[in-house]
């Protein structure tokens, strides 16, 4: 039984394998310039175009919620809520709904204009004692500049 130089291995190539003397350390065969460049440049151009993907991506997600959140119409009850409280400032009431309050809410509008007439003819109170503006006493100590 002769053992020959090739393992079995090798007889499942067609072509024959080369056989390197180990002590060559390193493949001396010089680099495939075109395939690493063509390698670097399509890596690049898929980079590119993943972040125009998600950057796109970003945008859409982003106006959708920007629509969802601020621009489409308010809830139905937002809505009742709101209208109560316009009812609320445009009509007259008795304060705590009972006519034995002594007190009656006006429309905001004609709230508005009394403050302004009563402001203007100087009814307005103020809990204060009228006191002249006190004038700043320049400090005798104080650098000069």
């Amino acid at each position: 039984m002769s053992h020959d130089h090739h393992s079995h291995a090798d007889e499942l190539y067609d072509h024959q394998i080369e056989r390197h003397d180990p002590a060559e350390g390193y493949d001396r065969s010089e680099p495939a310039v075109g395939s690493i460049f063509a390698f670097t440049a399509g890596s690049l151009i898929l980079l590119t175009l993943v972040i125009v993907a998600l950057q796109g991506y970003f945008e859409q997600v982003y106006q959708d919620a920007v629509h969802d959140k601020i621009l489409t119409a308010p809830s139905s009850q937002l809505q009742t809520l709101r209208d109560r409280d316009n009812w609320n400032l445009s009509h007259y009431m008795y304060g705590d709904r009972n006519e034995k309050s002594g007190r009656v809410r006006i429309p905001i509008d004609k709230a508005m204009d009394e403050l302004v007439q009563e402001s203007s003819s100087g009814k307005l109170f103020y809990p204060a004692k009228a006191s002249p503006v006190k004038k700043e006493d320049p400090d005798p100590n104080a650098p000069k500049f």
